[in-house]
């Protein structure tokens, strides 16, 4: 578990396992420097999605360290990606990733932008 450089930083893989999240309990997210695939490994992760043009409530400024910045907007969609399925995220796409009532085991693979 945990990060596995693929390219330095430029392509890099985060292996994670645990519970999912109650859609209450959960932010949106956007990065501006990577494209997320969201690999599901086991269990099914519900994620929401909204165009991050259409995103107006951030509860914190962008942070360059982590490449994230948090919104309060509601999705507009839900994508329930199953195991052995993925999901691609562009710096366009806010998502809100590990919703589910049971645990989650999945890689993101983040290609950087530029």
């Amino acid at each position: 578990m945990g990060k596995c450089e693929i390219d330095g930083d430029r392509i890099y893989a985060i292996v994670s396992k645990g519970p999912g999240r109650k859609k209450e309990d959960a932010l949106l997210e956007t990065h501006e420097k990577y494209i997320d695939i969201q690999l599901i490994l086991a269990g099914t992760d519900t994620m929401g999605w909204k165009p991050k043009s259409l995103c107006n409530q951030p509860t914190q400024g962008y942070d360059q360290k982590s490449d994230m910045q948090f919104f309060a907007d509601k999705p507009d969609a839900w994508l329930a990606t199953e195991s052995g399925a993925f999901a691609i995220y562009f710096p366009e796409d806010a998502h809100m990733p590990f919703i589910s009532p049971e645990h989650i085991h999945k890689v993101v693979v983040k290609i950087a932008t530029t």
